[in-house]
């Protein structure tokens, strides 16, 4: 079923479809912080042109079944707090799950709320049977997000950077339907 990326709502946080005009202040508050990208599978954002590179591509793919990505509002200030989504990952042959939030932001349950608004907007609307998830050894904040959510542990593995240059050692995850 092709669903539109829609806004979704959680206790603290609206997700949206990204836009253009969001390039500004998403280069500045994550894409460019080493910390932030320190565990991605994306490259860290050396200009805000590689951030409206990017948001071009995902804005190209609202209306696509292969990807849904959304921005992170903080609702008490308004803030763009980070971003998150899936995507299709072909060699899974599921949904592959990933977030990415300020620093600021770290450690104050923001991850697993919006993870769960994302999983649950896949299994319930979209009726997606298993999602993947993976996260760099070094980073277990984010494994413990995903079981938060319902993910389960399936095996250590290494991810390949987008860049084809990196990769980092991880932990795998899969979450399947009831």
């Amino acid at each position: 079923m092709s669903v539109k990326t829609p806004v979704l709502e959680t206790k603290r946080l609206i997700l949206r479809p990204p836009e253009l005009s969001d390039a500004d202040v998403i280069s500045r508050n994550w894409t460019s912080d080493d910390d932030v990208t320190r565990y991605v599978s994306w490259s860290k954002h050396q200009s805000v042109d590689d951030t409206k590179q990017w948001l071009e591509m995902e804005v190209g793919r609202i209306d696509s079944d292969a990807s849904y990505q959304w921005v992170f509002v903080h609702k008490e200030t308004g803030e763009l707090i980070g971003s998150g989504g899936f995507a299709l990952n072909e060699e899974r042959g599921m949904h592959e799950l990933g977030y990415v939030l300020m620093k600021k932001y770290w450690n104050q349950g923001l991850a697993t709320e919006a993870a769960r608004a994302m999983v649950d907007f896949a299994l319930g609307t979209l009726g997606i049977k298993a999602l993947f998830a993976r996260h760099a050894r070094e980073n277990p904040a984010s494994g413990r997000v995903m079981e938060k959510v319902g993910f389960t542990y399936h095996c250590d593995g290494t991810c390949r950077c987008l860049d084809g240059v990196r990769a980092f050692h991880s932990k795998e995850y899969i979450l399947t339907a009831p």
